[in-house]
This record gives structure tokens, C-alpha cells and sequence, in this order.
């Protein structure tokens, strides 16, 4: 017989309904642990006791703030999905009411007043200024921020806030945040419980990466030279997403700056910079004890908060050594500590007579902020040289570029967990607060670095740092005399200038100016073509066919490196996973729908496929795919008037805003 629950089973129950499952059961549990706590000798004892439970599974609960409203903590992706067609479809309502108003409103006399008060504005942008300032109020009620003002115009502003596609992406991180916040208010995250990242956004990131990945097995790329085939999971899989690739990648710019330091007789420092402990969540009880409880004082701040002000710390460190004219290359690392608060990993190279300057600069600023409290000096900066003769600085720092990529030959980490099992975790910590975790300091980029693998050869005339670039990023076991011998960052960065080239590298990226229109009506990015340096060329000017002047000068030279042309192929029959399709019904825009400009960089081909057999070309592919059958002219006027920009250019059918009113 199945027992009835009492009202304030039923009660508590209601409470945390819209929490997810685990955290519910937790809750619940200490509930009823309070609920059971008091003596029965005392008669109003189990009253209180009741009472009390009460009250602190109210306060628990709300701690735990979802995004908005409509999208509780325990909100699948499809609902989350679901949710921002509405949000987007509530922007374009309210879009089309304030275009209506501002269509039948006279703006003659404004516009007057603003050219007397010699503010240059046209109309049009004035209603475009009018429109994402009410629309960013949605973005508000909604939980999101509203695009940036300082990254994007009104016009792009404004399509974007009434797109789906968008809400979604902009919903997926709040969310994600959101409920990562409330697994540490509530306690969850630390040593001894769920350590660096909570189980439930663990699995959401799990769950993410089946999804990526049975997309992309699913997704075939056909190179139209070659005419081979690959799955985009192959392609992933031969650069730096594979996880093997990154971290060989890294180790191989870190050998660099050591095999560069050494040469140069620099010393290496290993540092460790930690927040103050107002930001960490949870403590640690005692020495070797494996278990963590909450502290007191902890301030609220989050990961992404905590990683902000290490930043900014970072920034004060490095204007105080320029200031000095110290300068210091190599790497930084951010992981989190059992909390989930992060703290940084850096190995530096610098010259011998400014370690005291780097450490006490490193001091002044990293305890600016409560470094008088108990353990800050000794905690808070930790200080340790690098000695040759005991090891290598790569090696030492191996641990943590593998703890934080695949757990690659770790056993255990220092929180003693098996290391697939943290960098699992550590890697879902990163992507719920948008933290990066590798950075280089010091030194040329590393995007020139990859697309010189690219290049297949370069001019017999060029610059000798060219040729040295290419061949350190190509060749290097005929220089170094070792057949397994990995490519030379320290030559490739020698040939770019030094450690202290700052800006001033010397191959640079060949980029052209894209003809694409973004689905938001923006131009396309800049494409790279290949790499570019500054050479001397010789014009001759002739007349009459007599040379008068062979005047060498120094002009860019591009040489481009090798690409393809792919055609992106999908099975017929795929849908977006999680995303429910609505057309409008009754509502007419006069939109037709038009080929868009590939999303992807991988599709470059425009040509048209016959739509035979299993597979069929995607052409102008968007994000998330098609609609097939009869949905497919309704899906395409809903995302016009969403927002999204056909290839032939935004002002072709958003020429005026009587457009969208017709």
C-alpha cells in the first residue's frame, strides 16, 4: 500500500519541483533530518524543530535563482531550445508594434531640432537607436544581456534580439551558469563531495559533447579537388579540437621558451597566484582529511567573477614590469581549485638580475586585496625557480597542461581523483564560466604559427626569416639532426624576432576582405589566405622601351597556403536535435527564401546539388539545418522575419520598415 503524503510532504515537494533531481533529493533529506531533530521531552520542541526545517529548506531554495521565469534549473536543452523561440518571438511582436508607432509618428520636427543642435542622425538610425533600447529591455525580463554596444551596431543589435538562434546561444550560457551558481551557494561543490564542477553540469557537458559528436560523425565533407570524403569528426580530429593534438601543441611552445631561456641564460619561475579567501565557497577541514565544509565569509563571488579579478591582477603585474622595462615570456594556466574558485598556474622566463623585481611586483599586486589575512603571505603567492639540473621547467609543468586537457599519464590529481575523472571536470568547468584556460605571454602568435604549416613552399628570394619560419615549423629534424625530432617554437620564434617582438612580428597573416553578409546583415570577417611579409620588390619604368628606374621598395608579399574547396553533406532526414519548429500561420511578409552565406568556413562551394539519394549537399547551410517538406517556405519566412539575413544582402527586403508591416 502506497503511503499518502502529508500537506507539508506535499508542500516541500512543490518547493523543489523545478530544481534539478539531485539537488531536490539533497534538500529534501536534510530536511527531513531537521524536521526529526528535536528533544521529546519538550513539548513544543517538534513544532520548533518543524518550523526551523522549514524555514532554512525556503532560504535554500532560494538560493537557487534560475535564468528567468520561464526556464526553471531543471530545464532540458529542448525546453531551453523551446524557451528561446518564444523570447525571440516575443522581441519580433514587439518589433513590429514599435515600427508600426514609429511609422505613423511625424519625426520632421525632430530631425529639425537635432540638425540645429548639430547632432548628425538620420531617421533611420534613430529608429533603430528607439528599437534596441526597448527591445534590450525583453533581454532584461528574459535574464540575458542585450547585445554589446560597444561591439555591435543598432541595426545588427536589433536583428540578433529577434532571432532564435541567438536567444538560444545567449539562453545555453546563462543557464548553464545559472545553475553551476546555485550547486555552490547551495554547497555542493568541494573536496569530498563534487569536486571543481557539480555531477549535473558534469553530465549537461557530457551530454553536449554525444551531441557534438554524433552531429558531426553524421555531417560528411566532400573536397571537391580531391573528391574525397571525410566525416567533419575526421577533419576535427587532424587539428587542435583533438585533445592529443592541443596538448602535444603546447608542450612543444613551452620546450620553445625553455630551449630559448637556456640559450639566453634566463632563469624560469614557476608561480602560483590564488584569489583572497573571501571568494572561496568552501574550506578545507584539516591536513590530508579529504573533506571540505562551508566557510564563513565567503562574498558570492563566482568562478567567472574570481577568474575577472586574477585578470585584472595580471594586468597591474605586467604594466608594473613594463614600467621597469622587465620583460618576461612564457605561460599561464587557470584551473580550478576543489571550490571551483580558479587560480593560476604561471611559468616565466625572464633574465636573472630582475627576479627580485618580478617576485616583488608579483607581491605587491597579487596581495593588494586582504593580504594581511592569516596564511595570505604563504598561500596566496608561491614562489618556486626552476633548476635545470633538477629537471626541465616543461616537464614540471606537464601535470597541469594535462590535467587540464585528457589526464594524459596522470594517475591522480592532488585531490586524489582518478585524472580521466578531472579533466573531465575540469573541463566542464570551463566551458559553464566561459574561462580560458591556456594562455601564452610573451613571444609571436601561434595562428601564424599553424597556417605556415599550411604553406607548401615559399619564394627561393624571400627573407632569410622567412625561410628559417617555415622550415622551423616544417622541417626541423634535417636542422636538428634527429629523425623524431619535433618542430622548433625557439627557431620560429627567433625568426619572428625574438621573445620581445611584442607586435612588431615579422610574418604576418594575409587576410582578404570577405564579400559574405552575415545572418545579421553585418559583412563577413576577414578571410585568411595565407601569410604575409614585408620584402623589397623592384618596379621598372619604362618609356619608349627604355628602362628609367629600377628603385627597389618595400612592399607586402602574400603567399598564399594550401586550402580546399569542400561541399558539406548531410543525410536527408536530419533535424536539429532539441528544437521544436512553429511556423507562423496567418502572417505574410512577401519574403522569399534565398541561398545564405555558408556559417561554416569548411563550405566554400556555391555549387547546386540534385538532392538524389541518402545524401544531399547543403548549400548556404545555417546553423541547425533545414526544415524539409512543407515546412520549409514557413521556416524560411519565420527566420526572415526573425532576424536573419538572406546572402543577397539586408536592404533587399529591409530597405524601409514598412517591410515588416505590410
Amino acid at each position: 500500500m502506497i503511503a499518502r503524503l502529508t500537506p507539508e510532504h506535499e508542500w516541500a515537494a512543490s518547493l523543489v519541483a523545478e530544481i534539478p533531481r539531485p539537488w531536490a533529493a539533497r534538500l529534501l533529506s536534510a530536511w527531513e533530518k531537521r524536521r526529526a531533530s528535536f528533544n521529546p521531552i519538550v513539548a513544543t520542541s517538534e513544532g520548533i524543530a518543524r518550523r526551523k526545517a522549514n524555514e532554512q529548506l525556503r532560504a535554500d531554495v532560494a538560493l537557487m535563482r534560475p535564468v528567468n521565469e520561464t526556464l526553471p534549473l531543471d530545464a532540458s536543452d529542448s525546453e531551453l531550445c523551446n524557451a528561446a523561440w518564444e523570447w525571440a518571438e516575443k522581441c519580433r511582436v514587439k518589433l513590429l508594434a514599435i515600427q508600426g508607432e514609429q511609422e505613423h509618428v511625424p519625426t520632421n520636427g525632430f530631425m529639425d531640432a537635432l540638425r540645429a543642435a548639430g547632432v548628425a542622425a538620420d531617421a533611420v538610425s534613430i529608429d533603430a537607436f528607439e528599437q534596441r533600447q526597448r527591445l534590450a529591455a525583453i533581454c532584461a525580463a528574459g535574464g540575458i544581456d542585450a547585445p554589446e554596444e560597444a561591439r555591435y551596431e543598432d541595426q545588427p543589435a536589433v536583428r540578433r534580439m529577434v532571432a532564435a538562434h541567438w536567444w538560444k546561444g545567449r539562453l545555453r550560457k546563462a543557464h548553464a551558469k545559472a545553475r553551476e551558481s546555485a550547486a555552490i551557494r547551495l554547497g555542493i561543490v568541494g573536496r569530498g563531495k563534487e569536486c571543481y564542477v557539480s555531477d549535473v553540469s558534469k553530465l549537461d557537458r557530457q551530454w553536449q559533447n554525444e551531441r557534438n559528436a554524433a552531429a558531426l560523425a553524421a555531417t560528411i565533407a566532400r573536397n571537391v579537388e580531391t573528391e574525397q570524403e571525410f566525416t567533419l569528426a575526421e577533419l576535427a580530429a587532424k587539428g587542435p579540437a583533438n585533445a592529443a593534438i592541443k596538448r602535444a601543441e603546447l608542450m612543444t611552445r613551452i620546450n620553445g621558451f625553455e630551449r630559448i631561456a637556456i640559450a639566453a641564460g634566463h632563469t624560469g619561475l614557476f608561480l602560483t597566484i590564488t584569489c583572497p579567501s573571501k571568494m572561496h565557497r568552501m574550506t578545507t577541514i584539516g591536513a590530508g582529511a579529504g573533506k571540505s565544509r562551508s566557510k564563513g565569509g565567503w562574498d558570492g563571488t563566482t568562478p567567472d567573477e574570481a577568474q575577472r579579478y586574477l585578470a585584472k591582477v595580471w594586468a597591474r603585474i605586467r604594466a608594473a614590469l613594463a614600467r621597469r622595462s622587465v620583460s618576461l615570456y612564457g605561460f599561464r594556466i587557470a584551473e580550478p581549485q576543489h571550490d571551483g574558485t580558479p587560480h593560476w598556474h604561471c611559468l616565466f622566463f625572464y633574465e636573472q638580475k630582475h627576479d627580485a623585481t618580478v617576485r616583488a611586483m608579483v607581491r605587491r599586486y597579487a596581495l593588494a586585496v586582504d593580504g594581511h589575512e592569516p596564511g595570505a603571505q604563504e598561500k596566496r603567492c608561491d614562489f618556486k625557480s626552476m633548476d635545470p639540473a633538477l629537471g626541465t621547467a616543461a616537464g614540471y609543468i606537464a601535470k597541469y597542461v594535462a590535467k587540464n586537457i585528457d589526464g594524459y599519464r596522470l594517475e591522480k590529481d592532488l585531490e586524489g581523483n582518478d585524472s580521466l575523472e578531472t579533466s573531465a571536470r575540469v573541463e566542464a568547468w570551463a566551458t559553464r564560466w566561459r574561462i580560458r584556460q591556456f594562455q601564452q605571454i610573451g613571444g609571436p602568435p601561434v595562428t601564424v604559427w599553424r597556417e605556415l604549416r599550411r604553406v607548401e613552399n615559399v619564394p627561393s628570394d624571400a627573407p632569410a626569416f622567412v625561410i628559417a619560419a617555415h622550415r622551423a615549423v616544417n622541417k626541423t629534424a634535417v636542422f636538428e639532426g634527429r629523425d623524431n625530432a619535433s618542430v622548433a617554437w625557439d627557431h620560429y620564434v627567433e625568426a619572428q624576432g625574438g621573445v620581445d617582438c611584442g607586435r612588431n612580428y615579422r610574418v604576418r597573416l594575409a587576410k582578404v576582405q570577405s564579400d559574405a553578409i552575415g545572418r545579421y546583415g553585418e559583412e563577413g570577417a576577414p578571410k585568411i589566405v595565407g601569410i604575409e611579409y614585408e620584402g623589397l620588390v623592384r618596379p621598372v619604368f619604362e618609356r619608349n622601351g627604355v628602362v628609367i628606374a629600377d628603385i627597389p621598395r618595400v612592399r607586402p608579399i602574400t603567399v598564399e597556403s594550401k586550402r580546399f574547396t569542400w561541399e558539406i553533406m548531410r543525410p536527408a532526414a536530419s533535424a536539429r536535435a532539441g528544437y521544436a519548429a512553429r511556423p507562423v500561420s496567418g502572417l505574410d511578409f512577401g519574403l522569399k527564401r534565398a541561398q545564405r552565406a555558408p556559417w561554416t568556413c569548411v563550405n566554400n562551394c556555391t555549387g547546386s546539388g540534385d538532392g538524389s539519394g541518402q545524401m544531399r549537399v547543403v548549400q548556404g547551410a545555417t546553423r541547425g539545418g533545414d526544415v524539409e517538406g512543407g515546412d520549409r517556405k514557413a521556416n524560411a519566412n519565420g527566420k526572415a522575419a526573425r532576424g536573419e539575413v538572406p546572402s543577397d544582402g539586408f536592404a533587399a527586403h529591409y530597405g524601409s520598415r514598412s517591410n515588416l508591416t505590410r
